[in-house]
């Protein structure tokens, strides 16, 4: 790597096929790709030296975090141009304030890391995902994770307050300042955050934290139609009101998978059901949230909402439910061949959105399986269409079956106002749909935006938009 090996140390620089294979695909094996070298700075000033060198010889960047995104974006592309930045060596808490509630972490801190050194000092962050002990802190400030914790908490977006990154010209934007208030100029964090790494490479953040409940208190309940959950949350909300930290929600079929691929996890209930939703109250006060619990769940067994439910009595209790619920990802990825959906509608609209889906892909893929899992309190939910195992199919026509799909799903939510990607990012999986979808006067100032923070086009060229894109002429 000719200029690369004269700013970094040689450790720092990855070009042996079998120790950058780690790096060049998606953890599930979807998204592959080819680069000339993996770079592991140790610091800012490392990461610095790299985007100069970059923008002088005009290569493309990768920045890449703990590589467990599911659209594309952290996996180069196949024509092996690219350099992967990993920002994995940079991995440090650098504070953390309990009176002012903040966290300052580098950008390679697992997720898991940064709860605990959060949790050490009395504190909370409370992004919380599936991939949490894997996923780093700058990764999902980049894609603005959400997790099951947003109704309450927010997005990842919510609880940044400052970032330290570097230009794709190598310039380095000190930080990150701790401040909740702010109003000098445009706030440019809040371009970064979702960006994906093609305006900036995030190297730390200073994050908010929060005081936790003294209380948490788990269940899970079964429901005969997406309707009935969804009148289970407003019975939810007028007993346990600002209480809810999560409300998530499960088909059966999606259900049964995760139990036969993790029979060792616990499923509380003897019978099977339609539909499940999962929820988590926070309080100050064990018998209050005990007794709101315990009252919502009686009104709608009442009602005949709820069909059956488990209150969690012990922490053991609670992460048993939540197992179910975290083994989602991994459970669809071993069962066969997939096309997931992140979108969002209003909270109002989910049930539309899943009995839409799952007539249409009945009538027009009937070998196939709508899967439904998500944030159903916050309208998030994961559309997951499996195909069998046995379905034969080369890669070309998986890929034209899963366009024909996804096309399909998103007229759907396109029709309801929604969005194609609630969480998940755009990546290189999405870049179609959002042209087709996206609203064009905003399609071009996104353009104007990469093209002012990325003049040459460095920065994970291919990821959350599409290089050859061409503005409309107004008239």
């Amino acid at each position: 790597m000719f200029g690369l090996t004269e700013i970094l140390d040689a450790s720092c620089i990855v070009t042996d096929p079998g120790d950058m294979a780690p790096y060049l695909s998606d953890w599930r094996g979807v998204a592959r790709g080819s680069a000339q070298a993996v770079v592991r700075p140790r610091t800012t000033e490392d990461v610095a030296r790299i985007m100069k060198w970059a923008s002088r010889t005009r290569t493309p960047i990768v920045p890449q975090g703990g590589n467990t995104g599911l659209s594309g974006g952290a996996t180069p592309d196949r024509t092996g141009n690219a350099v992967i930045l990993s920002l994995e060596r940079l991995n440090r808490i650098l504070s953390v304030d309990p009176l002012g509630n903040t966290l300052v972490a580098q950008a390679g801190c697992v997720l898991a890391n940064v709860q605990k050194a959060a949790a050490d000092s009395g504190r909370l962050f409370p992004v919380s995902l599936g991939s949490e002990g894997t996923c780093q802190i700058g990764g999902v400030i980049a894609t603005n994770a959400g997790g099951i914790n947003v109704l309450r908490y927010g997005m990842t977006r919510d609880l940044v307050l400052g970032l330290e990154y570097v230009t794709a010209q190598g310039e380095i934007v000190r930080g990150p300042k701790k401040l909740r208030k702010n109003n000098a100029g445009y706030d440019l964090r809040h371009l970064l955050i979702g960006s994906e790494g093609t305006l900036a490479v995030i190297t730390t953040a200073a994050l908010r934290i929060v005081r936790p409940a003294s209380t948490r208190l788990s269940s899970l309940a079964a429901c005969e139609t997406p309707e009935d959950a969804l009148a289970l949350l407003g019975i939810l909300r007028a007993v346990a009101g600002e209480d809810i930290v999560a409300f998530e929600f499960m088909c059966g079929t999606e259900m049964n998978l995760v139990r036969s691929r993790f029979p060792n996890l616990r499923y509380p209930f003897a019978a099977e059901y339609p539909w499940f939703v999962f929820v988590e109250l926070g309080s100050e006060h064990t018998e209050i949230a005990d007794g709101r619990l315990e009252e919502a769940l009686a009104q709608a067994m009442e009602k005949g909402i709820v069909t059956d439910a488990i209150l969690s009595r012990s922490e053991t209790q609670s992460k048993d439910i939540w197992h179910l619920r975290f083994a989602v990802s991994e459970a669809n990825r071993l069962a066969g061949p997939t096309v997931s959906h992140d979108v969002s509608v209003a909270t109002e609209d989910v049930a539309k959105l899943i009995n839409d889906v799952s007539l249409h892909i009945k009538e027009k893929f009937p070998n196939a399986v709508p899967l439904f899992v998500g944030h159903l309190g916050d309208g998030n939910i994961h559309v997951n269409i499996l195909f069998p195992p046995d379905v034969s199919l080369d890669m070309d026509a998986y890929r034209d079956t899963a366009r024909r799909v996804s096309d399909d799903i998103y007229k759907f939510v396109s029709a309801l106002h929604g969005s194609i990607s609630a969480e998940h990012g755009i990546g290189r999986f999405k870049l179609a749909a959002l042209e087709r979808t996206a609203d064009p006067v905003e399609l071009g100032m996104m353009h104007l935006i990469k093209k002012a923070f990325d003049p040459e086009g460095i920065l994970n060229p291919g990821a959350v938009l599409n290089s050859s894109f061409k503005a409309s002429q107004p008239n």
